[in-house]
């Protein structure tokens, strides 16, 4: 699970609205933060939850997945919100809750490599000067955050044993559940299922037996033919029930297969 940030938003240079990346985490993932001051590019995955007033009142709500660029270097890294200051007018000395997922190093010969934010953990940094009423808020909070972040960690997990375009189509799936997009959420997460399937079909997975791959490839094929029965693709109403059951399944089947393909 990743790091659950509260932070006072800054302004820096001429135009950058920025939120502080906490010591604790350039210190835990030297290779990101590096990669930044060798001319590498990196952004951050991440979670946008809420921006707060000073009074600690909640002033813009989102629950969106973003990419964000990571700015600064040698001491002081910053994540740079300044989408939100042109495009929606949150000011410097606002706070922003936010869930870092994981970093994306685009490296100057156009790889990228994606690392998990602390995978299977759930950290939370508190900025300096961040009101008690926010915080009071947030952590009334905190389990139904730690689970959105449980859900979101796994898109990194796909990056990070090559299945990109499966991680792709659970980016947008779990963004339009985030949004109520129920029945638009459905149709990824089926997506996400088949790409699973198909990985899984006539391949050789390491440390798993061939009869194992074999019911798994059945438990997927049956999976899919569930989640295609729901919304549009049975001409019904893609309930907030179904969605659910799409989602837990794709993550479900995306953990056990990433824990398999992960040995190799």
């Amino acid at each position: 699970m990743p790091v659950l940030l509260l932070s006072e938003l800054k302004a820096v240079g001429n135009y950058l609205l920025v939120a502080e990346v906490p010591y604790s985490i350039c210190n835990s993932y030297p290779y990101v933060f590096l990669a930044l001051g060798s001319g590498h590019t990196v952004y951050v995955r991440v979670y946008v939850g809420r921006f707060f007033n000073k009074d600690g009142d909640v002033v813009k709500e989102y629950k969106h997945l973003f990419l964000l660029p990571v700015t600064g270097g040698y001491i002081t890294y910053y994540i740079d919100f300044t989408y939100f200051h042109v495009n929606d007018g949150i000011p410097a000395g606002y706070f922003v809750e936010a869930l870092i997922t994981g970093f994306i190093v685009t490296l100057k010969d156009g790889r990228s490599v994606e690392t998990p934010a602390f995978p299977n953990e759930f950290i939370v940094e508190k900025g300096f000067g961040v009101p008690d009423k926010v915080k009071s808020i947030v952590e009334a909070e905190k389990r139904a955050l730690e689970r959105v972040g449980r859900d979101i960690e796994v898109i990194g997990l796909l990056y990070a044993v090559g299945l990109q375009d499966v991680a792709a189509d659970l980016v947008e799936a779990l963004t339009r559940f985030y949004m109520a997009d129920y029945e638009g959420s459905i149709k990824f997460f089926r997506k996400v299922v088949e790409g699973l399937r198909n990985y899984i079909r006539g391949r050789d997975i390491p440390g798993m037996g061939a009869k194992r791959r074999e019911l798994l490839e059945e438990l997927a094929s049956k999976a899919f033919q569930l989640i295609s029965n729901f919304g549009e693709h049975a001409g019904t109403y893609g309930s907030m029930h179904d969605a659910t059951l799409s989602k837990d399944i794709a993550l479900a089947l995306s953990r056990y297969l990433v824990s398999y393909i992960g040995r190799s």
